[in-house]
């Protein structure tokens, strides 16, 4: 009697794979990728999530299970393209799923007693190998894209870092500017002020009368009387007396006034002249402690960024010697702490881009404001600049 002739391995393929119907969500605990992977993949990437389903099934699929020779073989076997991205999560699924229904073939194909099933199954468990390679491979795969996506991240950060100091420096030395010219203006309109009063208070001040000598006024008396008895000749002699008397001794008068006036002058001019050089003290202390404090932020923003880079690497490197994990509840090495979104070295390339652009602690997404006053030195995100020489608009970084 001749021997019954096997099954077709996708009928075996579609027997073994009953067994698999109660892998679900629950069993397969919880996904290492970060909360943000998922609105990611399901933007950009085919996932399985897009195609309405958790429960994998083969039931519209015209494959072989001897045909899943490669992590790729098996993407397309699930409706997907060779080149997509998934999640862990998801990866298991398929993962297991592959497992449990190459294994219970392999099982079945050992015992049915026949000698070329173990070739068949030999091949299958070698295949089984290579796609647990694979499906190994993508978690790595991942770990490298995750990093090389932080560490773009970061550059852009560090650029961002970069034009805020450059704008920060510009802005700075603009208001130190402004600042000066606003002290001198005060100090110029205050002495302005005072040359103004010392003047005015010359101008009205009453000046002291002059005091004459006893001939002076012994002449004087004899000029009055001669010309009360009309004695003009010797009168007129006694004028020419006088004048050559009382000549020298009025502009000695108008020469010790010019002389006080010039005092005043004088005290006031010193007086605006230190003024002037504390002033000048005054404002190089202002630049100099501007400048001091604005190159002490630079070089905290600088090392800040060299630190996160330090550590960013250095947790990229441990996470580099990590070994892939295909099973459904990870080690301890493959969970995320509670926290990590926030605190996690890993993902410092976001962290900071987020706090170049000004993200809040609280904030899940950056969001430019809508009400902000335009500064068109330091334009919001995506503004519109229309440039005259080329003639097209181009988006501001």
């Amino acid at each position: 009697m001749a021997a019954e002739a096997p099954p077709p391995l996708h009928q075996s393929f579609r027997g073994a794979l009953d067994a698999t119907t109660d892998l679900d969500d629950d069993r397969l605990g919880t996904t290492v990728f970060p909360q943000g992977f998922a609105e990611t993949a399901r933007t950009h990437f085919h996932t399985l999530h897009e195609r309405k389903t958790t429960t994998i099934s083969f039931d519209d699929v015209d494959g072989d299970i001897g045909d899943i020779r490669s992590v790729e073989d098996a993407f397309v076997l699930f409706g997907l393209k060779p080149d997509d991205r998934t999640s862990r999560r998801e990866q298991i699924k398929m993962w297991k799923h592959i497992e449990r229904a190459i294994t219970a073939e392999i099982k079945r194909l050992t015992g049915s007693g026949r000698v070329e099933a173990y070739d068949q199954a030999k091949q299958l468990n070698a295949n089984l190998d290579n796609v647990k390679r694979g499906f190994a491979g993508l978690q790595t795969k991942e770990i490298e894209h995750n990093q090389a996506q932080q560490r773009q991240m970061f550059e852009q950060a560090k650029k961002g870092l970069a034009r805020s100091i450059a704008l920060n420096e510009k802005e700075r030395k603009r208001e130190e500017k402004r600042e000066m010219k606003a002290l001198r203006a005060r100090l110029a309109k205050r002495q302005a002020i005072e040359h103004e009063n010392l003047d005015h208070a010359i101008l009205v001040a009453v000046p002291p009368l002059q005091r004459h000598s006893c001939r002076v006024l012994e002449l004087r008396r004899a000029e009055t009387s001669l010309a009360a008895m009309k004695q003009y000749d010797d009168a007129k002699n006694v004028r020419r007396m006088l004048d050559k008397i009382e000549g020298p001794a009025r502009r000695k008068y108008d020469a010790m006034m010019a002389s006080r006036f010039d005092v005043a002058h004088e005290k006031l001019r010193l007086k605006h002249k230190e003024q002037q050089a504390r002033q000048h003290e005054h404002i190089g202390t202002i630049k100099w402690s501007s400048k001091r404090r604005a190159e002490k932020h630079a070089s905290i923003q600088r090392q800040k960024c060299a630190n996160l880079d330090l550590d960013m690497r250095q947790a990229n490197a441990f996470d580099q010697c990590k070994s892939p994990e295909l099973v459904v509840h990870p080690s301890a090495r493959h969970q995320r702490r509670r926290g990590f979104d926030a605190t996690a070295s890993q993902l410092n390339g976001r962290k900071l881009l987020d706090s170049i652009r000004g993200k809040k602690t609280d904030e899940h997404v950056y969001v430019a404001p809508v009400c902000g006053t335009h500064v068109f030195e330091k334009p919001l995100l995506d503004t519109h600049v229309y440039d005259m020489n080329s003639s097209h608009y181009m988006a501001s970084e």
